[in-house]
């Protein structure tokens, strides 16, 4: 399919997820309902208070454009989902066209972000993850093209809408430092930008006296298992979770679509180990959710065709298999992939839910990379950018 074509089946989807989602008149539902009323109280001039008061975990920054879009239109909900939709059609615009000499890689990237459950729906929605993974792409681009300035802003603004989207900046700093330290000097610039990146999440703990705001940490932590709010409590099994999601959402859709073996990275000795090691962890804590937990789309469909408690061993299986794919495919070589999804294991057990949800800026990325041909597993990593390039 040619790019042009391509380009006009996008919009086609875009088109029709409009339409599907009624115009984006729907009334709001979830968490909609408390991210609408939140970003009331930054509608026009707003003080610093405002940014300690408002009753949310998440960094601020998505709910102050909301505001001040309300402010400015009187529809603040309608616009704010339509700007969330034309992020999204950006974000997937930017995989699919970001290296327009290797067509159709980018377009096949493209469709495996599609393929995520949910990328269109967070896009018809006021949620704030479709900024936050936006800003991360951007940044990841960035980085790619050796513009540190650029990057530095991206992961900036993101960690102002999520403090979560400080692990794309944290895995690419360490994949970046990897590298220069096996004598790629070049790399220190993307290094000291994802490095700056993340440090500006020091500053919003100085600000809050917290990982987040009081009152949001009030109005939420007594509700939820809370481990980010501990530095020695880690949820295995989330982490765990975390990894078949990415096993199903990632490495078997690259498979499908490029026709790649998923197993090639296990059939030897190496991946033999890997095997029983995994094996150990989830006999330590299988993940075996519940209907209170019932995690995203993986979940809530391996519950309700393998329900608990008779299937429990079962659905395990399934994720300890989903699991092992992502744990091969991953480890092949210490490079970008293996970081981000080092990244996302880390942060899945510090995290107050066992959810898919939390893997779209992982996946965003990861797509990217396959896009850019940084992410191949039998190609030799391409070369820098060129260094004297700057912003």
């Amino acid at each position: 399919m040619r790019p042009r074509l391509f380009l006009g089946v996008l919009v086609l989807v875009f088109a029709a997820t409009f339409t599907f989602a009624s115009g984006l008149h729907l009334e709001p539902e979830k968490d909609e309902l408390h991210f609408l009323r939140s970003s009331e109280g930054f509608r026009g001039a707003f003080d610093l208070e405002a940014l300690r008061s408002y009753k949310e975990l998440v960094t601020p920054l998505a709910l102050v454009i909301w505001g001040e879009l309300d402010h400015v239109t009187g529809d603040g909900l309608y616009y704010g989902r339509l700007l969330n939709l034309v992020l999204a059609f950006a974000m997937v615009c930017l995989v699919a066209f970001c290296a327009p000499k290797d067509w159709p890689r980018g377009a096949l990237a493209a469709l495996g972000l599609l393929l995520f459950p949910y990328t269109l729906p967070l896009g018809v929605h006021l949620y704030t993850d479709t900024l936050g993974v936006f800003l991360v792409v951007a940044g990841t681009l960035a980085v790619a093209r050796s513009r540190p300035l650029t990057a530095f802003a991206a992961f900036s603004l993101a960690i102002a809408t999520r403090q979560y989207a400080i692990q794309i900046p944290a895995a690419l700093a360490a994949a970046e430092g990897v590298a220069w330290l096996r004598g790629e000097r070049e790399r220190w610039k993307a290094v000291a930008a994802c490095t700056a990146g993340c440090a500006t999440l020091l500053g919003w703990v100085a600000f809050y006296g917290g990982l987040a705001n009081a009152a949001g940490i009030e109005d939420w932590v007594p509700y939820y298992p809370a481990p980010m709010m501990t530095a020695r409590e880690f949820v295995l099994h989330q982490g765990l979770y975390a990894l078949a999601g990415l096993g199903m959402f990632f490495v078997a859709i690259e498979a499908a679509l490029f026709q790649r073996n998923p197993l090639g990275g296990l059939r030897s000795a190496r991946g033999a180990a890997l095997a029983l090691a995994l094996a150990g962890l989830f006999w330590l804590d299988p993940p075996v959710l519940n209907a209170s937990f019932p995690g995203g789309p993986l979940g809530r469909v391996s519950l309700l065709v393998l329900p608990a408690p008779d299937l429990d061993g079962a659905r395990v299986a399934l994720y300890y298999a989903l699991a092992l794919l992502a744990l091969g495919r991953f480890t092949l070589r210490i490079d970008e992939g293996f970081w981000l999804a080092a990244a996302a294991f880390l942060l899945a057990t510090k995290q107050q839910l066992p959810w898919e949800k939390y893997l779209y800026p992982t996946l965003a990325v990861l797509w990217t990379l396959v896009s850019l041909g940084r992410l191949a597993p039998s190609a030799v990593r391409p070369p820098a950018a060129d260094p004297a390039r700057t912003d």
